[in-house]
């Protein structure tokens, strides 16, 4: 049983290294899925005929990047659910939700909708699509609304 634990941290340690000498011009962005506690349901942005999250540049903590996101959608509680790294490593790419109190509407896009996970609109970002469908983050998810409650 020590030995599986010590090839797990082992592995762990090397993934986190590997991410440590990833290049300076790696594309990082993220994006916040505004959770609704009082409904359970997400706020989605029409762009480019496809209906996805908020996003937003990385470049220091998620604090500092997501500080102008916040200022036009509305401030809560981030919590991590995907980090998505390109077979390549050029791009990176975190999920992260953002539980505010209330469903709100904002001038920061042009067409929103609040929306259940089980009743998401046609026209999916296909990335959104992928990590919404995964019945991991689904847990991840419900488990959020659950302890949030």
């Amino acid at each position: 049983m020590a030995k599986g634990i010590r090839r797990r941290i082992c592995a762990r340690r090397l993934e986190l290294q590997a991410r440590l000498t990833i290049s300076k011009g790696m594309q990082q962005r993220a994006g916040l899925l505004f959770l609704a506690k009082t409904t359970g349901r997400v706020l989605l942005i029409l762009e480019d005929s496809r209906w996805t999250v908020p996003t937003f540049p990385r470049k220091n903590t998620l604090l500092e990047d997501a500080k102008d996101l916040l200022s036009q959608f509305s401030q809560g509680k981030i919590l991590p659910i995907e980090l998505y790294l390109s077979e390549d490593r050029g791009f990176e790419y975190g999920t992260y939700v953002c539980v505010v109190d209330d469903e709100f509407l904002t001038l920061a896009a042009a067409t929103v909708c609040w929306a259940k996970l089980d009743y998401l609109p046609k026209q999916l970002h296909t990335g959104l699509k992928t990590t919404l469908n995964n019945q991991i983050i689904k847990t991840k998810i419900e488990t959020i609304m659950e302890l949030e409650k």
